[in-house]
């Protein structure tokens, strides 16, 4: 069943004519559904989707604000405020970072170690269910195809920023 969001869409602007347009409306609603499920997942213990991103992020190595902000995408901020609230609930803490004073690192916590084990073993029991509705072989094409396209998009806004840092140094 498509979400009321997504049919909506289509019905007021119509099904986009360029490959591009539908890809990016089908990854927008994807991503919101995978938003809403981890919201789902994670409510039972005061976590939340973007609470587990920032913790994923530290539970694989400790990192930056500013590093987990650039490889999620999202503004440095948004990121912060997340950090600030599992720090006060010490899910993580902020450690000196010798690579920048002015930067400290976030870890995880061993209580923000627990916090993770058990949104991952909740994580299992859906992608469990869902697996059973999905194509493994399927599911690799995509992926594949999504990382090959982020490779595409993450070159072509660096080649755009180089350029536009070029412009600007003749100015």
């Amino acid at each position: 069943m498509l979400s009321k969001w997504y049919t909506t869409a289509m019905k007021s602007t119509g099904k986009p004519n360029d490959p591009l347009g539908r890809f990016a409306l089908s990854i927008f609603w994807i991503n919101g559904l995978l938003l809403r499920n981890g919201d789902r997942l994670t409510r039972s213990i005061g976590q939340s989707s973007a609470r587990w991103q920032v913790l994923g992020r530290v539970g694989y190595q400790p990192q930056t604000v500013a590093q987990i902000a650039r490889d999620m995408g999202h503004a440095r901020q948004s990121v912060q405020r997340v950090a600030d609230v599992l720090a006060k609930e010490g899910l993580v803490v902020y450690r000196e970072n010798l690579a920048n004073r002015r930067s400290p690192l976030l870890e995880l916590t061993p209580h923000g170690a627990d916090i993770l084990r058990t949104i991952y073993s909740l994580n299992e029991e859906w992608t469990r269910h869902m697996m059973t509705k999905l194509n493994p072989e399927q599911l690799d094409v995509v992926a594949d195809a999504l990382e090959e396209i982020a490779h595409i998009m993450e070159a072509d806004e660096q080649q755009i920023s180089q350029h536009e840092t070029r412009k600007e140094e003749r100015l």
